[in-house]
């Protein structure tokens, strides 16, 4: 066999092998996002419960249904203001140590009671560095019971992730 052949043979082997792989192995799997929002909400039909009818709007449900589908709407829309609010209200906490130099992000998650107040405090994702994960439980401890929980969400436990984000000229 010549140089020349042995150089063929070796580039039509090294495709060969290269589409094979791709072919019987696939595409790679893609990474979950880094955080995960997760919302409990009633599950509690806004449309009719008395059975079928026709349509599918609110038009074609009754005037009870439609109030109930308002006053879902109203819990949905406080709900999110709310877990903004105390989002910030942790994010304004989390320089309070004086520490300006920390960049990451730490996943927090905790359980709002119906006072507000915070427990079961815990890092989910760690930073990877510890000052900032150390900074980060210290600003979610001082956001306990900071922002007044809305009576509309009820007395059930609010069990929520959130980032504490830290960065250069972020405040």
């Amino acid at each position: 066999m010549t140089d020349s052949e042995r150089l063929w043979t070796g580039i039509a082997l090294s495709l060969f092998l290269h589409f094979s792989l791709t072919l019987f192995h696939g595409a790679p799997s893609e990474q979950p996002p880094s955080f995960r929002a997760v919302l409990e909400m009633d599950s509690d039909s806004a449309l009719s419960r008395a059975g079928v009818r026709p349509g599918t709007n609110l038009s074609a449900s009754s005037e009870q249904d439609r109030e109930e589908a308002e006053r879902l709407d109203r819990k949905r829309r406080a709900y999110l203001q709310y877990i903004d609010e105390v989002d910030d209200a942790i994010h304004a906490r989390r320089l309070d140590t004086g520490n300006h130099t920390l960049i990451g992000v730490a996943l927090c998650a905790f359980t709002i009671a119906p006072d507000g107040s915070f427990s079961e405090i815990r890092i989910v994702t760690t930073s990877g560095t510890p000052d900032l994960d150390a900074s980060a439980l210290r600003a979610v401890r001082a956001a306990s019971g900071v922002v007044r929980r809305p009576a509309i969400l009820g007395t059930d436990p609010i069990h929520v992730s959130l980032p504490v984000k830290y960065q250069y000229g972020l405040h």
